[in-house]
C-alpha cells in the first residue's frame, strides 16, 4: 500500500485503521496486532501505534493493560449512556438547523426526501439505509451553522458505528425497522424545512430513543450470551 497524500504519515494511517474499524473490516472485539497492521497498511510500526493512541482517546479503540489494543465493543449499558449524550447532541443540532439551514443545506433536505421515498418503494437494501441515515445525521451537523457541534457528532457516530456488525446491520435495516427509521427521518427534515424549532426537538429526541432501545436490546442479548459462555468456562 503505496501512500500519496500531503497529509502528514500517522494523519492517514489513523484515518485508514479508523475506516477499516467502521466499515467492519476490524470487528468489535478484535484484537489489534501493530505488526500485523503494518504489514496490512505497509508502514513501520511506529505510525500504527501512534493512530492506536489517537483512536484510543476517541473511543473506537481500548487498551486492555498487558493484553494490548483491542476494537472497543461497547455494553448495553455503555451504548445506552452513549446514546443519552449523542440525543443531546442531536436535538441541539437538528434546533439549531431548523434555524440556521442555508438554502443550499434546505436542497440538500429535498433531495434526501426523494431517496428515502426511493428506499420506501423499493426492496430494503441495508447498506443503503445505514448509508443514507448518517449522511442525515451529517447533514443536519452540518446545516447548524456550528462546527464545533458538527465535529462532536461526527466523533459521537463513529463511536456508535464501531458497535455495529454485519448482522445487526442486517437486522436493523430491512424490514419494519428501516421503514420506521425512514418514517422518523423524514418527519424529522419535513419539520427543518418548516423551520419548526420545537417540533424537530421533538422528533430527534423520540427518534433517538427509539434507536438507543433497539440497539441496547440486540447488545442486551448479546452480553447475555457472553455472561453465560464465560460461566460456562469457569465452571
Amino acid at each position: 500500500m503505496a501512500f500519496k497524500d500531503s497529509k502528514p504519515l500517522i494523519d492517514i494511517v489513523y484515518g485508514r485503521l479508523r475506516d477499516l474499524i467502521l466499515s467492519n473490516e476490524l470487528h468489535a472485539g478484535q484484537k489489534l496486532v501493530d505488526r500485523d497492521l503494518a504489514e496490512q497498511l505497509n508502514v513501520s510500526r511506529t505510525p500504527i501505534r501512534e493512530a492506536l493512541g489517537r483512536l484510543t482517546m476517541m473511543g473506537l479503540v481500548e487498551n486492555r493493560s498487558q493484553r494490548g489494543y483491542y476494537v472497543r465493543q461497547y455494553t448495553s449499558a455503555e451504548m445506552a449512556d452513549l446514546y443519552e449524550f449523542r440525543k443531546i447532541l442531536e436535538v441541539n443540532a437538528a434546533t439549531l438547523a431548523a434555524e440556521n439551514a442555508t438554502s443550499e443545506h434546505l436542497r440538500k433536505f429535498g433531495d434526501i426526501l426523494i431517496q428515502l421515498e426511493e428506499q420506501a418503494a423499493s426492496t430494503p437494501n441495508p447498506a443503503k439505509v445505514v448509508e443514507l441515515d448518517l449522511e442525515i445525521h451529517d447533514l443536519i451537523a452540518r446545516a447548524s451553522g456550528n462546527e464545533s457541534l458538527h465535529q462532536a457528532s461526527q466523533n459521537m457516530m463513529d463511536r456508535v458505528m464501531c458497535t455495529i456488525w454485519v448482522n445487526w446491520v442486517e437486522t436493523a435495516g430491512s424490514g419494519m425497522g428501516g421503514i420506521v427509521s425512514n418514517l422518523e427521518h423524514q418527519g424529522i427534515i419535513e419539520k427543518i424545512l418548516e423551520r419548526d424549532v420545537e417540533g424537530v426537538a421533538e422528533l430527534v429526541g423520540a427518534h433517538i430513543d427509539n434507536a438507543r432501545d433497539a440497539l441496547t436490546e440486540t447488545l442486551s442479548a448479546r452480553d447475555e450470551i457472553r455472561r453465560f459462555v464465560l460461566e460456562k468456562a469457569a465452571s
